[in-house]
């Protein structure tokens, strides 16, 4: 899987919808962890940078960690081109050692969580990296019948039940768990051929 966006992260965001979907994302999140300029971040599955880009003016600085090395070189690209430093690319993913990771104000998550096997493994680890208190938001597919990807073996999950994964999450130890509506995506369906919707959740919760 790493592979795939290793070869796409050059092309990643020629695709104008892909990169307008981040900001609206990104927008949500900032609604609702309506941030103070003080917070230390984590964005989980960074990509290209499009969400920590659009919430490092917000914030006081962001670790944005991802597996795909191609993604992050892009970002640096982008990093060094804007003259921006609040923001340190690290490759890093879920089942490595946390040691060398701080503890975070927010974690933040867009379109990735779908790609992790073990989301109750994701969960606990999130809830280790966060301060007591410390916030999480994370936008990811509804179910989508395996429509989205346009190749099989990019997902671990057809898309993410929100009552499972709130379940999920409150077992690894978080409360106050909501989820709203983030955005929808106009598509082919990988499947049928045909256009259709895919719907984007966001899910916020808070460390104990």
């Amino acid at each position: 899987m790493t592979g795939y966006f290793d070869t796409k992260a050059v092309v990643w965001d020629k695709d104008p919808g892909r990169v307008q979907m981040a900001g609206t994302i990104a927008d949500a999140m900032i609604n609702e962890l309506h941030p103070d300029g003080t917070e230390l971040v984590m964005d989980y599955g960074t990509g290209t940078g499009n969400i920590a880009l659009r919430i490092a003016p917000r914030v006081n600085r962001i670790i944005a960690v991802d597996s795909a090395k191609g993604m992050l070189e892009v970002l640096k690209e982008k990093l060094t081109a804007d003259g921006i430093t609040t923001i340190e690319p690290r490759e890093w993913s879920i089942g490595q050692d946390i040691a060398g990771l701080p503890a975070f104000d927010a974690i933040v998550s867009s379109m990735t969580l779908h790609h992790v096997r073990d989301t109750a493994a994701a969960a606990r680890t999130f809830y280790e990296l966060l301060q007591p208190g410390g916030r999480i938001a994370i936008a990811d597919l509804d179910p989508d019948m395996g429509e989205f990807h346009e190749a099989s073996g990019i997902a671990e999950h057809d898309g993410i039940d929100r009552k499972n994964l709130q379940q999920v999450f409150e077992a690894a130890g978080f409360d106050s768990v909501r989820f709203s509506d983030a955005a929808t995506i106009h598509k082919i369906s990988s499947r049928t051929g045909k256009p259709r919707n895919f719907t984007i959740f966001l899910m916020t919760a808070q460390r104990r």
